[in-house]
């Protein structure tokens, strides 16, 4: 199936970080989980695809494998974390295994040549899947009664063994179980064909034997690297699964010890009565024989295995967990998160580090250096600082840097936000205002008072009182050195004019007058 073109850049509390496979029904991403206090989460996100979102039956579908897998508690299944709904998309959040399907480790094995897992992995991986299985069938609700869970589609592609040695079973997108919106209709085959059991073609009741049985379809392809089954054509796998007739692994792999024959063939019975009753028998008889060959069977054991088998799958697995662990936006991990912008448990860093407090000079805008070029982000939302710029002067003038920073090598921000300089830009008006009242106010009184230009008698007085008026202003004039001041004095002549407010923006100077600074 086709990717979905779209990889969003966050599903709700979730960052995406990158794709990592996509299938019929939906496509899974590993994504990270950030908090306060340097909380950083890989996770794993699991949505239906878009054009799929609106289907609710694969809405249903992805909500009962989310519920059905939230009432299972065991180390070896992978645990559901979250349900969430966004712009769309319906998703589900799982506990992220840091690891390969056994499918792709097979696929891979086959390529240097090597024929399949060794014998004493096989037993390990079959104990701690079959582990899984059996507290699935004995899960129950919160009631106490038994949800049933047969799980339907155990497979090497639905088995994920982590690169820290840990088969991990996940997927219950199938799984039969009480109280699940979608239900199986009669006649419906749920699961991959090569792995289902025979009784499932004839119309028998589905137990958990069924699993049992796929589980052994499971373990035969580690032992050998092929499937018993798989056939050229549906209709020719349903009659080898019918027959159930195989040659044991030994048989076919000289690798194999022939005492685990028993063991993989029981489970994979062709009659029921035949295969092991339950998935903790086959769990037993496993343990059993790695103990009987003395074999490894631990987890140190098997990631030891998997790190020399696989070390650039186990590269590349390790780069992406730093990547999530870098805690930077996914275009770009070395970038810092952008300003007021918050993120789960992301938080604005001051504007000095700790213990480097400084009085801000006047006149110089305080900011926050970025990154140094080449920087890795810490593991959290906190990104480091970059050495402070010297500065060489301590005073300045309002609005007027002391020094090129571009000749100083240093690289400032843009400049802020209007609203940011409103208070400079308040302080210098009402300052320029002040002073040209106080020139207006001081040339009045310093003026000679025969030289005093007086209004004409056809001229409309702004003032309410005109003996409110100084008689200085009223007096006439005789020079002519005192028009500008008499013009800014004398009021408009236009009928209807109002007298301007107290407080006014002064006239306009004339050119070689003193020089005033815009601040936009």
């Amino acid at each position: 199936m086709s990717e979905s073109q779209d990889v969003p850049e966050r599903l709700g509390r979730y960052e995406i970080v990158e794709r990592l496979a996509s299938g019929g029904m939906g496509e899974v991403f590993i994504a990270r989980f950030v908090a306060p206090g340097g909380f950083v989460k890989p996770v794993a996100v699991k949505r239906i695809h878009p054009h799929l979102a609106e289907d609710e039956t694969f809405i249903h579908m992805l909500h009962d494998e989310a519920n059905v897998a939230a009432a299972i508690r065991h180390p070896n299944i992978i645990s559901t974390i979250d349900v969430g709904f966004e712009a769309g998309n319906h998703f589900v959040v799982l506990d992220y295994a840091n690891g390969d399907p056994l499918q792709r480790m097979l696929r891979d094995i086959r390529k240097n040549h090597s024929a399949a897992f060794p014998d004493w992995m096989v037993a390990w991986i079959g104990a701690e899947v079959a582990s899984a299985l059996h507290a699935a069938h004995e899960a129950k609700n919160l009631e106490g009664e038994s949800l049933e869970i047969i799980h339907r589609d155990v497979s090497t592609s639905n088995v994920i063994l982590s690169d820290a040695g840990h088969p991990m079973l996940f997927d219950f997108g199938v799984a039969k179980a009480k109280q699940r919106m979608v239900q199986t209709s009669h006649g419906e085959l749920k699961g991959k064909l090569p792995y289902m059991a025979p009784e499932t073609f004839r119309g028998e009741a589905v137990d958990r034997t069924v699993d049992v049985f796929s589980l052994g379809v499971m373990l035969y392809e580690l032992c050998t690297g092929n499937s018993p089954f798989a056939r050229n054509s549906d209709l020719e796998t349903i009659m080898a699964l019918q027959s159930a007739v195989v040659e044991p692994p030994s048989r076919v792999r000289d690798a194999i010890h022939d005492s685990l024959d028993p063991i993989v063939m029981r489970t994979m019975a062709r009659d029921r009565a035949e295969r092991y009753p339950t998935a903790l028998a086959v769990e037993n008889d496993l343990r059993a024989w790695a103990r009987a060959r003395g074999a490894p069977h631990d987890a140190a054991s098997a990631a030891a295995w998997i790190a020399e088998t696989f070390p650039e799958r186990c590269a590349f697995r390790k780069a992406l967990l730093a990547r999530v662990a870098s805690n930077a936006p996914r275009s770009q991990m070395i970038s810092s998160p952008r300003i007021n912008t918050l993120t789960p448990g992301a938080f604005t860093p001051p504007s000095r580090p700790p213990g480097q407090l400084q009085t801000p000079t006047p006149g110089l805008v305080s900011h926050t250096p970025a990154p140094l070029s080449g920087m890795t982000p810490a593991p959290s939302s906190y990104v480091p600082f970059g050495p402070e710029p010297s500065v060489t002067s301590s005073s300045s003038i309002p609005g007027v840097a002391p020094s090129d920073p571009h000749a100083l090598g240093q690289e400032f921000p843009p400049p802020r936000s209007s609203a940011s300089r409103m208070p400079v830009f308040l302080g210098v008006l009402v300052t320029l205002v002040l002073g040209c009242v106080a020139f207006f106010v001081l040339g009045a009184r310093g003026g000679d008072d025969t030289t005093a230009a007086a209004a004409p008698p056809s001229a409309v007085s702004p003032v309410p009182e005109p003996s409110a008026i100084p008689a200085a202003l009223t007096a006439p004039s005789s020079s002519a050195a005192q028009e500008p001041l008499a013009a800014s004095a004398k009021p408009s002549a236009k009928p209807g004019a109002t007298a301007p407010k107290a407080g006014g923006a002064p006239p306009p100077l004339k050119k070689g007058g003193p020089l005033v600074r815009s601040y936009d």
